[in-house]
């Protein structure tokens, strides 16, 4: 399993002395390979900055927390997304309570919530606020978990209860991939509002998948470089999981497949060779017959000559 992350600062948080306000968590529990990523809401009620980088490291680690203790191995598949929802109204509470003890109003220290759970193909995610999760299938199809189109600097955060949206994306008979989760300084990007859908910056979302064609030494180095080229002067947050052992299997069943393709091309070949070798001996059989003549003719023309 390739997994790799990044979260940077933003132009505008280091020119204005403002610490990154966004949180990213890798993750395994239970056989489930988790990402966690929160994008603190940068401006209080009174257009000031707020310390929302409080709030985005306390939601990302409870949630962490909280789906590590309750996963199960044998967890049916339609109660996945009950446990991400279940993280969610747990990890409000705690900073609900972590608010209240530091006398911070409430929307004053806010954060969105992303969290994606993959396991055998299956990809379940929960999201709060803006960004999203982009995937891919084995059959090259593309998904998208969004809660909305971004369509302006506004934001419904975790406090927004009513703006949760919980998703589920692959199947058994075209399980997900690759997977990515990104906060919108990343995700805005690579999703773009077009006539009113959304569409895919295609070419950055296949750049930031070949990451499995660099050596994996070098992975974060790659993934620094792509990620800080990048416009924007937002935070920016990526994480990219690729079940690299399910494309492994799938490139062994492909092999087979054409191994398979070639003997029964051998085979088809050595089929027709039969046939035209039949087809000749017939051809020679309805050829006209050579004639000998009987001994005792033969011998008399020699005496003749």
């Amino acid at each position: 399993m390739l997994k790799a992350g990044i979260t940077m600062q933003g132009t505008l948080h280091e020119q204005y002395g403002v610490k990154n306000q966004d949180a990213i968590r890798i993750f395994d529990a239970a056989g489930f390979t988790g990402v966690i990523a929160c994008d603190g809401v940068s401006l209080k009620s009174d257009w000031t900055f707020s310390n929302s980088e409080l709030a985005a490291a306390l939601v990302s680690k409870a949630s962490e927390a909280f789906l590590e203790n309750k996963l199960e191995e044998n967890l049916d598949p339609d109660h996945v997304c009950d446990q991400i929802r279940d993280a969610f109204l747990f990890s409000l509470a705690v900073l609900k309570d972590a608010l209240e003890k530091a006398e911070i109003p409430f929307f004053d220290c806010q954060t969105t919530l992303i969290i994606a759970l993959y396991k055998d193909g299956l990809l379940y995610g929960g999201i709060a606020g803006d960004g999203g999760i982009l995937y891919q299938t084995k059959q090259h199809n593309s998904g998208t978990m969004i809660t909305r189109l971004k369509s302006s600097s506004s934001v419904y955060p975790i406090g927004d209860t009513q703006e949760w949206r919980f998703f589920m994306g692959g199947s058994k008979e075209d399980p997900v991939v690759r997977f990515l989760v990104a906060t919108d300084g990343v995700f805005d990007q690579l999703i773009v509002p077009y006539d009113g859908m959304p569409a895919g910056n295609y070419a950055l979302i296949d750049k930031l998948f070949s990451i499995e064609t660099i050596q994996e030494d070098e992975q974060g180095q790659w993934l620094q470089e792509q990620i800080e080229a990048l416009e924007g002067h937002d935070d920016k947050t990526v994480a990219i999981i690729i079940d690299t052992d399910r494309e492994v299997s799938e490139q062994d069943q492909d092999a087979d497949s054409k191994e398979d393709d070639s003997k029964e091309d051998e085979l088809t070949n050595a089929k027709e060779g039969d046939q035209t070798q039949s087809e000749d001996s017939k051809e020679a059989d309805r050829s006209e017959p050579e004639v000998r003549r009987p001994e005792s003719e033969e011998s008399d023309q020699a005496a003749d000559q």
